[in-house]
């Protein structure tokens, strides 16, 4: 069985066609950045303001501030000077027209991610870009100690700071106290340190800080007294 050539090849002039080559959809353009990111914490709870790092912003006919998910918290329309927030948002956001700042209320641990105000125009400028990252606070660090005397007038004491996963140790001479300890864990940094007599252990991280103090001369008096006994 032979077939006809213009149905195997489809030739245009039998069918009334022609064959025209599909281009694949033209992409969006990517935006362009005009600014570093920069790393902000922020306590549970707290709120927290990003400002634009590009102070002198190229023409724009909208400006928005996205989120993590790329969802627009606000949108602002150059030209008409309307202001639309995003639904979820609205009670907890607030934006300066002039500075086009955005402040974000009650922030928590599920609100960490990169943050970015973007101009639009015919192309989509980048002009801030912020890593937020929300942490709670330090509890209060454990100060532990035991004291030896060694004789009338001096003793040591072995003390022990802890901070959730952190610990140090140390001991202290009631005559020569300058000893300085330190540990760190992700976000989390540990001091523990004499001044003057004082013991001091700090707890601390990138939006609180608390300690726990002893004297050591007031130890050795309470074991002195204690040994007498």
């Amino acid at each position: 069985m032979t077939m006809r050539r213009d149905i195997l090849l489809g030739e245009p002039a039998s069918r009334g066609w022609s064959l025209v080559p599909t281009e694949p959809p033209a992409r969006p353009p990517e935006a362009t950045t005009q600014s570093s990111r920069s790393h902000v914490f922020v306590r549970t709870g707290d709120s927290v303001k990003l400002d634009i790092t590009n102070k002198t912003l190229p023409h724009f006919s909208r400006f928005v501030w996205k989120n993590y998910k790329s969802e627009n918290l606000v949108r602002f329309f150059n030209q008409s000077g309307e202001l639309i927030p995003h639904s979820s948002y609205k009670d907890r956001v607030d934006f300066n027209i002039k500075t086009f700042s955005l402040t974000l209320k009650s922030m928590q641990k599920t609100d960490s991610g990169i943050y970015t105000a973007r101009t639009i125009e015919q192309k989509e400028t980048i002009v801030a870009e912020h890593n937020v990252s929300v942490i709670d606070p330090v509890d209060s660090p454990v100060l532990n100690w035991n004291a030896t005397m060694i004789n009338v007038n001096s003793c040591i004491v072995n003390v022990s700071c802890s901070g959730h996963v952190l610990t140090l140790s140390a001991s202290y001479h009631s005559n020569n106290c300058s000893q300085v300890e330190e540990t760190s864990s992700e976000m989390q940094t540990l001091t523990l340190h004499c001044i003057e007599n004082v013991v001091v252990c700090n707890y601390s991280n990138s939006v609180s800080w608390k300690n726990d103090t002893i004297e050591i001369k007031q130890l050795c008096s309470l074991n002195e007294h204690t040994s007498s006994k």
